[in-house]
């Protein structure tokens, strides 16, 4: 047998309210709180790292393939911290790389999620 709600019965009002008891607790010289209705600024980071362009406008983004048919996502023309914007890509990709001579390379074919990321991010 199946229980459900009768719409068509009147609703029973709470016999118990837990708070009723502290409404008359509460003293009258508290300060009222200031609403105000201005939006607040929201900061936008800035970034440690800048990845440059190639002459067509595109981003310097390779696959190669290492020992074993293993593939790797490089990304070049990465100056100032290359390590904060490594860590960011492999929480975005789920995936290990390291830093070498001014490239990220990222462990799997990862090229679109790579260029996804940068061209998603806020203008400096």
């Amino acid at each position: 047998m199946k229980k459900f709600v009768d719409p068509d019965r009147p609703p029973v009002k709470l016999s118990h309210n837990p708070f009723a008891g502290l409404a008359g607790a509460i003293p009258e010289d508290l300060p009222q709180h200031e609403t105000t209705h201005e939006t607040p600024v929201r900061a936008v980071p800035i970034r440690p790292w800048v990845v440059g362009k190639t002459r067509k406008g595109g981003f310097a983004i390779s696959i190669e393939r290492r020992a074993k048919g293993k593939r790797v996502t490089v990304l070049g023309n990465v100056s100032g911290d290359a390590e904060a914007l490594l860590r960011e890509l492999k929480k975005r990709c789920g995936a290990g790389g390291v830093v070498r001579e001014g490239a990220i390379e990222l462990q799997g074919d990862h090229q679109a999620a790579v260029v996804e990321f940068l061209t998603r991010l806020p203008n400096r």
